[in-house]
């Protein structure tokens, strides 16, 4: 399904998809297939307290029936109701996960505050007539 797939920012690798079991958590990480990457989600938290709040009220109308099933020992209607909770909120995690930002899970290995691309050149056209500003260190 489209929904649960996203491709990957930095090789262009269609089909990626989060593990299963990282639904419900607030972010979910997953290697590219492609480049080998570690790639997280990084959804908004407003986001993901609405899908906390979502997965309760889910549970709460389905803790009657389920209290109802298991009185009566209607297994099969307990396992059938317990299905659908977790199908309803296994799907609206893997869709929040699959389109939120994605980013790596670690900082490049190769990033340097030193050498920032761009920084040098940035910092050197804006400080131009400007010497240093520390006092008494020369130009």
């Amino acid at each position: 399904m489209r929904l649960l797939t996203f491709t990957c920012p930095l090789c262009g690798a269609a089909g990626q998809r989060f593990p299963l079991l990282s639904a419900s958590r607030r972010q979910a990480k997953t290697a590219c297939r492609e480049c080998g990457v570690v790639l997280r989600s990084d959804p908004r938290l407003g986001l993901h307290t609405f899908y906390l709040l979502y997965t309760q009220i889910i549970v709460l109308l389905a803790a009657l029936p389920m209290i109802w099933a298991y009185a009566l020992g209607r297994w099969f209607w307990l396992a059938v109701i317990w299905a659908v909770v977790l199908a309803l909120c296994w799907v609206p995690g893997s869709i929040r996960h699959a389109r939120s930002p994605i980013v790596r899970a670690w900082r490049d290995p190769d990033y340097s505050y030193a050498r920032r691309p761009g920084a040098s050149t940035t910092r050197a056209a804006a400080n131009a007539g400007q010497g240093s500003d520390v006092p008494g260190a020369s130009p």
